[in-house]
């Protein structure tokens, strides 16, 4: 029997194997057939669950969701019926996450609304850069679930977040005026979620967040490869829901902007 030691959990871990004659022996007592692993195919992300390798994605209410590796000891993406939630090319998504996050300036001690949860890189990110209170809103279950299996969203499971169910242009009505020290929206592409983009849930972004403090926008580049442009519109939405100082973050592909102190 030979002992050699793997990078599991997509990087975050290591566990020592043992390679038998007929499969291999996953820490102290998981067992893996040969024949099972042989199974494994490139491109997605397996969790071993009662000795059995369990693929990471589901087809759910005619959407196939996906765990999907991108790059070895880096953080998977979530894809959507093909669509990626997060940049993948040039940079990983943990990467990209950190990029959104540090437009916030220092969030230390802050109350943070988090609006789009996904795997929750976002809302782990804000924490650990010092957030009180992160307040992260996603309106697909089926999301969460497989957030459940991924080991770089372990950190959701923080206190200081609080993970709401709701579709968010419902939920953010609720919330009390001037709440948010920081707002980081991250929506998917603005053809799924048209609503997220809208002049009315700018206003309601504009209303919880504290004067003088920043929003994020995340937007990527819609119509990058056509003739469609969306960031002049989402821009002068923003102005007309009342934010200032509205500039494009390229590294973070994004829309930073400030709700003024004084109105």
């Amino acid at each position: 029997m030979r002992a050699v030691e793997l990078v599991v959990d997509m990087g975050l871990s290591r566990l020592t194997a043992r390679i038998t004659d007929s499969g291999v022996i996953l820490g102290e007592s998981h067992y893996i057939g040969f024949d099972e692993l042989s199974t494994i195919e490139e491109g997605f992300a397996y969790k071993v669950m009662s000795d059995k390798l369990v693929r990471i994605d589901m087809f759910e209410n005619n959407n196939y969701y996906k765990l999907k590796p991108v790059a070895p000891r880096k953080a998977p993406t979530l894809e959507i019926n093909g669509i990626q939630m997060h940049r993948a090319t040039y940079v990983d998504p943990w990467t990209d996450t950190l990029l959104k996050v540090s437009t916030l300036g220092n969030i230390a001690g802050a109350d943070v609304l988090d609006v789009c949860t996904g795997l929750g890189y976002t809302a782990i990110a804000e924490v650990k850069r010092g957030a009180k209170r992160v307040v992260t809103v996603e309106v697909d279950p089926n999301v969460l679930r497989i957030a459940q299996y991924n080991p770089w969203s372990r950190g959701l499971e923080d206190s200081r977040i609080e993970i709401i169910l709701s579709d968010a242009t419902e939920y953010v009505k609720k919330l009390e005026s001037e709440r948010f020290d920081a707002v980081l929206h991250d929506p998917p592409r603005v053809n799924v979620a048209g609503e997220l983009y809208s002049l009315d849930f700018y206003r309601e972004l504009y209303r919880v967040l504290k004067p003088g403090r920043r929003l994020f926008h995340y937007v990527g580049e819609p119509g990058k490869h056509g003739n469609v442009s969306y960031h002049k519109g989402i821009k002068n939405r923003l102005e007309a829901a009342g934010f200032t100082s509205i500039r494009w973050i390229d590294e973070a592909k994004g829309f930073l902007a400030v709700k003024p102190k004084f109105t």
